[in-house]
Protein backbone atom coordinates (compact mmCIF):
# COMPACT_ATOMS: atom_id res chain seq x y z
CA UNK A 1 0.00 0.00 0.00
CA UNK A 2 2.92 2.59 0.60
CA UNK A 3 4.31 1.87 -2.74
CA UNK A 4 1.30 2.69 -4.27
CA UNK A 5 1.32 5.56 -2.18
CA UNK A 6 4.54 6.44 -3.27
CA UNK A 7 3.72 6.07 -7.20
CA UNK A 8 0.65 7.71 -6.98
CA UNK A 9 2.51 10.78 -5.08
CA UNK A 10 5.58 10.76 -7.59
CA UNK A 11 2.46 10.75 -10.52
CA UNK A 12 0.69 13.69 -9.23
CA UNK A 13 4.36 15.59 -8.93
CA UNK A 14 5.16 14.94 -12.45
CA UNK A 15 1.67 16.42 -13.65
CA UNK A 16 2.20 19.34 -11.82
CA UNK A 17 6.01 19.94 -13.31
CA UNK A 18 4.50 19.24 -16.65
CA UNK A 19 1.61 21.61 -16.21
CA UNK A 20 4.19 24.48 -14.76
CA UNK A 21 6.33 23.83 -18.17
CA UNK A 22 3.27 23.93 -20.85
CA UNK A 23 1.68 27.11 -18.59
CA UNK A 24 5.30 28.72 -18.78
CA UNK A 25 5.65 28.07 -22.86
CA UNK A 26 2.09 29.00 -23.18
CA UNK A 27 2.51 32.49 -22.26
CA UNK A 28 5.86 32.93 -23.48
CA UNK A 29 4.32 32.00 -26.97
CA UNK A 30 1.55 34.50 -26.33
CA UNK A 31 3.63 36.93 -25.52
CA UNK A 32 5.53 36.63 -28.51
CA UNK A 33 1.96 36.41 -31.05
CA UNK A 34 1.00 38.98 -29.63
CA UNK A 35 4.61 41.46 -29.49
CA UNK A 36 5.24 40.28 -33.13
CA UNK A 37 2.28 42.31 -34.58
CA UNK A 38 3.34 45.52 -33.02
CA UNK A 39 6.72 45.94 -35.29
CA UNK A 40 6.08 48.84 -37.80
CA UNK A 41 6.61 48.30 -41.44
CA UNK A 42 7.76 51.47 -42.60
CA UNK A 43 8.59 52.18 -46.19
CA UNK A 44 12.37 52.51 -46.82
CA UNK A 45 13.08 50.46 -44.20
CA UNK A 46 12.94 46.58 -43.25
CA UNK A 47 13.92 44.27 -40.64
CA UNK A 48 17.98 43.22 -41.18
CA UNK A 49 17.40 39.68 -39.32
CA UNK A 50 14.77 37.61 -38.10
CA UNK A 51 13.07 39.53 -34.59
CA UNK A 52 14.72 37.73 -31.30
CA UNK A 53 12.49 37.09 -28.42
CA UNK A 54 13.12 36.96 -25.16
CA UNK A 55 10.48 35.21 -22.44
CA UNK A 56 10.96 35.33 -18.42
CA UNK A 57 13.67 32.27 -18.11
CA UNK A 58 16.07 33.72 -20.39
CA UNK A 59 15.38 38.04 -20.13
CA UNK A 60 18.77 38.19 -18.23
CA UNK A 61 20.55 37.27 -21.90
CA UNK A 62 19.43 40.35 -23.38
CA UNK A 63 19.62 42.64 -20.77
CA UNK A 64 21.83 41.15 -17.89
CA UNK A 65 21.13 42.13 -14.05
CA UNK A 66 18.42 44.71 -15.31
CA UNK A 67 15.90 41.26 -15.70
CA UNK A 68 15.29 41.35 -12.03
CA UNK A 69 13.42 44.60 -12.06
CA UNK A 70 11.18 43.94 -15.03
CA UNK A 71 10.63 40.47 -13.60
CA UNK A 72 9.37 42.26 -10.45
CA UNK A 73 6.83 43.88 -12.50
CA UNK A 74 5.70 40.55 -13.51
CA UNK A 75 7.45 41.04 -17.34
CA UNK A 76 5.55 38.42 -19.54
CA UNK A 77 7.87 38.45 -22.93
CA UNK A 78 10.30 40.75 -25.15
CA UNK A 79 10.49 41.12 -28.58
CA UNK A 80 13.88 42.81 -30.05
CA UNK A 81 13.86 43.95 -34.19
CA UNK A 82 16.71 45.45 -35.98
CA UNK A 83 16.17 47.21 -38.86
CA UNK A 84 18.29 49.16 -41.50
CA UNK A 85 17.86 51.17 -45.12
CA UNK A 86 18.97 49.73 -48.54
CA UNK A 87 21.74 51.86 -48.45
CA UNK A 88 22.43 50.45 -44.58
CA UNK A 89 25.42 47.95 -43.91
CA UNK A 90 24.71 46.96 -40.95
CA UNK A 91 21.08 47.90 -38.98
CA UNK A 92 20.89 51.46 -37.74
CA UNK A 93 17.70 51.11 -35.37
CA UNK A 94 17.35 49.39 -32.94
CA UNK A 95 13.34 48.41 -31.76
CA UNK A 96 12.63 46.72 -27.92
CA UNK A 97 8.46 46.14 -26.85
CA UNK A 98 8.23 44.94 -23.29
CA UNK A 99 5.22 42.84 -23.01
CA UNK A 100 4.44 43.53 -19.27
CA UNK A 101 0.70 42.24 -19.34
CA UNK A 102 -1.15 45.26 -18.19
CA UNK A 103 -0.77 49.31 -18.38
CA UNK A 104 -0.03 49.91 -14.76
CA UNK A 105 3.05 47.44 -14.75
CA UNK A 106 4.05 48.59 -17.34
CA UNK A 107 3.72 51.82 -15.99
CA UNK A 108 5.65 50.63 -12.23
CA UNK A 109 9.07 49.83 -14.47
CA UNK A 110 8.79 52.78 -17.05
CA UNK A 111 8.34 55.17 -14.00
CA UNK A 112 11.35 53.69 -12.19
CA UNK A 113 13.70 54.47 -15.14
CA UNK A 114 12.25 57.48 -16.12
CA UNK A 115 14.25 60.71 -15.22
CA UNK A 116 12.78 63.93 -13.66
CA UNK A 117 13.87 66.35 -16.42
CA UNK A 118 13.93 65.29 -20.02
CA UNK A 119 12.51 66.32 -23.53
CA UNK A 120 8.70 64.38 -22.96
CA UNK A 121 6.78 63.90 -25.59
CA UNK A 122 3.20 63.27 -26.13
CA UNK A 123 3.39 59.00 -27.96
CA UNK A 124 1.60 56.95 -26.18
CA UNK A 125 0.24 57.34 -22.74
CA UNK A 126 3.83 59.29 -21.86
CA UNK A 127 7.33 59.07 -23.53
CA UNK A 128 10.60 60.72 -24.11
CA UNK A 129 13.25 61.48 -26.14
CA UNK A 130 16.97 61.96 -25.54
CA UNK A 131 20.22 61.53 -27.95
CA UNK A 132 18.27 59.10 -30.81
CA UNK A 133 16.64 56.97 -27.79
CA UNK A 134 12.70 56.86 -27.55
CA UNK A 135 11.43 55.38 -24.44
CA UNK A 136 7.37 55.74 -24.22
CA UNK A 137 4.13 53.09 -22.59
CA UNK A 138 1.74 52.07 -25.23
CA UNK A 139 -0.98 49.83 -23.43
CA UNK A 140 0.51 47.24 -21.88
CA UNK A 141 3.61 47.52 -23.05
CA UNK A 142 7.13 49.41 -22.42
CA UNK A 143 8.47 50.30 -25.72
CA UNK A 144 12.74 51.76 -26.46
CA UNK A 145 13.73 52.67 -29.83
CA UNK A 146 16.92 53.50 -30.58
CA UNK A 147 19.20 55.22 -33.43
CA UNK A 148 22.79 54.73 -34.24
CA UNK A 149 22.36 57.79 -37.03
CA UNK A 150 23.87 61.23 -36.30
CA UNK A 151 21.89 62.81 -33.24
CA UNK A 152 19.49 64.96 -35.45
CA UNK A 153 18.40 62.29 -37.79
CA UNK A 154 18.18 59.81 -34.96
CA UNK A 155 15.86 62.00 -33.17
CA UNK A 156 13.56 62.41 -36.22
CA UNK A 157 13.43 58.28 -37.30
CA UNK A 158 13.02 57.68 -33.43
CA UNK A 159 9.51 59.33 -33.37
CA UNK A 160 8.70 58.10 -36.49
CA UNK A 161 9.22 54.93 -35.45
CA UNK A 162 8.00 55.29 -32.16
CA UNK A 163 4.66 56.82 -33.94
CA UNK A 164 4.13 54.02 -35.92
CA UNK A 165 4.35 51.49 -32.94
CA UNK A 166 2.16 53.72 -31.01
CA UNK A 167 -0.91 52.87 -33.17
CA UNK A 168 -0.35 49.11 -33.54
CA UNK A 169 -0.28 48.60 -29.67
CA UNK A 170 -3.84 48.83 -28.80
CA UNK A 171 -5.01 51.00 -25.51
CA UNK A 172 -6.04 49.60 -22.07
CA UNK A 173 -9.83 50.73 -20.87
CA UNK A 174 -9.59 49.73 -17.39
CA UNK A 175 -5.92 52.05 -17.63
CA UNK A 176 -6.20 55.03 -14.53
CA UNK A 177 -3.80 57.54 -14.72
CA UNK A 178 -2.07 57.53 -11.30
CA UNK A 179 -2.03 61.51 -11.16
CA UNK A 180 -5.89 60.84 -10.95
CA UNK A 181 -5.45 60.00 -7.11
CA UNK A 182 -2.91 62.31 -5.71
CA UNK A 183 -3.43 65.78 -4.85
CA UNK A 184 -2.67 68.13 -7.39
CA UNK A 185 -0.89 71.10 -5.23
CA UNK A 186 2.71 70.52 -4.91
CA UNK A 187 3.18 67.59 -6.64
CA UNK A 188 6.30 67.39 -8.19
CA UNK A 189 5.90 66.66 -12.29
CA UNK A 190 6.77 62.93 -13.43
CA UNK A 191 7.53 61.90 -9.78
CA UNK A 192 4.67 59.48 -9.48
CA UNK A 193 5.79 55.58 -9.21
CA UNK A 194 3.77 52.51 -9.23
CA UNK A 195 5.55 49.50 -6.76
CA UNK A 196 4.19 46.25 -7.31
CA UNK A 197 5.69 43.95 -4.84
CA UNK A 198 8.50 44.95 -1.53
CA UNK A 199 7.16 48.36 -0.99
CA UNK A 200 9.62 50.10 0.89
CA UNK A 201 11.12 46.87 1.50
CA UNK A 202 8.09 45.53 3.13
CA UNK A 203 7.57 42.07 1.57
CA UNK A 204 4.13 41.58 2.28
CA UNK A 205 3.04 45.67 1.14
CA UNK A 206 1.87 45.23 -3.08
CA UNK A 207 0.44 47.47 -4.89
CA UNK A 208 1.72 50.75 -4.04
CA UNK A 209 1.74 54.15 -5.55
CA UNK A 210 4.42 56.66 -4.16
CA UNK A 211 4.34 60.54 -5.17
CA UNK A 212 7.33 63.81 -4.45
CA UNK A 213 5.69 66.67 -2.69
CA UNK A 214 6.78 70.46 -1.26
CA UNK A 215 4.05 72.03 0.28
CA UNK A 216 4.48 74.92 2.97
CA UNK A 217 8.10 74.38 2.69
CA UNK A 218 7.74 71.29 3.42
CA UNK A 219 8.91 68.18 1.09
CA UNK A 220 7.45 64.92 1.23
CA UNK A 221 6.34 61.79 -0.06
CA UNK A 222 2.74 60.36 -0.17
CA UNK A 223 1.71 56.76 -0.85
CA UNK A 224 -1.64 54.98 -1.46
CA UNK A 225 -1.40 50.98 -1.36
CA UNK A 226 -4.66 49.49 -2.79
CA UNK A 227 -5.31 46.25 -1.50
CA UNK A 228 -7.34 43.58 -2.38
CA UNK A 229 -10.39 44.48 -0.28
CA UNK A 230 -11.00 46.19 3.32
CA UNK A 231 -10.17 42.72 5.20
CA UNK A 232 -6.88 42.69 3.89
CA UNK A 233 -6.11 46.46 4.43
CA UNK A 234 -6.43 45.81 7.61
CA UNK A 235 -4.94 43.26 8.28
CA UNK A 236 -1.58 44.95 6.28
CA UNK A 237 -2.23 48.57 8.53
CA UNK A 238 -2.15 45.75 11.86
CA UNK A 239 1.24 44.51 10.72
CA UNK A 240 3.02 47.14 9.47
CA UNK A 241 2.24 49.72 12.28
CA UNK A 242 3.22 46.93 14.74
CA UNK A 243 6.27 46.86 12.52
CA UNK A 244 7.01 50.55 12.69
CA UNK A 245 6.13 50.73 16.26
CA UNK A 246 9.11 48.57 16.71
CA UNK A 247 11.58 50.06 15.21
CA UNK A 248 10.71 53.59 15.45
CA UNK A 249 12.67 56.37 18.30
CA UNK A 250 8.71 56.78 19.09
CA UNK A 251 5.23 56.52 17.73
CA UNK A 252 2.09 57.13 18.79
CA UNK A 253 -1.77 56.73 17.20
CA UNK A 254 -3.70 60.08 16.92
CA UNK A 255 -7.00 60.44 15.61
CA UNK A 256 -6.44 60.86 12.32
CA UNK A 257 -3.73 58.38 11.88
CA UNK A 258 -0.78 56.19 13.52
CA UNK A 259 2.76 58.68 13.15
CA UNK A 260 6.15 56.88 13.96
CA UNK A 261 9.80 58.34 14.02
CA UNK A 262 12.02 56.12 11.90
CA UNK A 263 16.07 56.60 11.03
CA UNK A 264 15.27 56.04 7.33
CA UNK A 265 11.37 56.74 6.41
CA UNK A 266 11.79 59.86 9.10
CA UNK A 267 8.60 61.21 10.07
CA UNK A 268 5.47 58.79 9.04
CA UNK A 269 1.72 59.00 8.92
CA UNK A 270 -0.50 55.82 7.84
CA UNK A 271 -3.83 55.30 7.77
CA UNK A 272 -6.77 53.04 6.31
CA UNK A 273 -9.44 53.91 4.36
CA UNK A 274 -11.83 51.07 3.46
CA UNK A 275 -9.28 48.96 0.65
CA UNK A 276 -6.43 52.24 0.84
CA UNK A 277 -3.60 52.59 3.04
CA UNK A 278 -2.47 55.99 2.70
CA UNK A 279 -0.37 59.06 4.22
CA UNK A 280 2.95 61.04 4.19
CA UNK A 281 6.62 59.49 4.83
CA UNK A 282 9.85 61.37 4.83
CA UNK A 283 8.74 64.55 6.28
CA UNK A 284 11.68 66.44 8.06
CA UNK A 285 9.63 66.91 11.35
CA UNK A 286 6.14 66.32 12.76
CA UNK A 287 3.33 68.38 11.20
CA UNK A 288 0.24 66.85 12.16
CA UNK A 289 -1.87 70.05 10.57
CA UNK A 290 -0.08 69.62 7.21
CA UNK A 291 -0.29 65.86 7.58
CA UNK A 292 -4.03 65.89 8.68
CA UNK A 293 -5.27 67.92 5.64
CA UNK A 294 -3.08 66.12 3.18
CA UNK A 295 -4.86 63.07 4.33
CA UNK A 296 -8.22 64.35 3.98
CA UNK A 297 -7.25 65.60 0.76
CA UNK A 298 -6.20 62.14 -0.62
CA UNK A 299 -9.46 60.34 1.16
CA UNK A 300 -11.44 62.81 -0.84
CA UNK A 301 -10.31 61.88 -4.04
CA UNK A 302 -10.27 58.02 -3.50
CA UNK A 303 -13.47 58.77 -2.98
CA UNK A 304 -14.14 60.45 -5.76
CA UNK A 305 -12.16 57.99 -8.08
CA UNK A 306 -13.17 55.14 -6.73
Amino acid sequence: MSSIRKSYKKILILIFLTWSVFEGWAQTTSSKEKLINFLPEIPGWRLSQEPEFYGPDNLFEYIDGASEAYLAYDFQGLIVAFYRREKDKEPVMTVEIYDMGEALKAFGIYSSERPLEGHFLEIGLEGYLEKGTLCFLAGSCYVKVFSFLDEKEADEVSRLFGREIAKLIPTEEKWRDPADIFPPSGLKTRTIKFILKNFLGFQYLHHAFLASYEREGETFEAFIIQAKDAAEAESLESRWKKELARSAEQSQEKDFAFQAVNKYLQNIYVTRHDSFLLGLLRLSRADDELARNFIREMISLINYKF
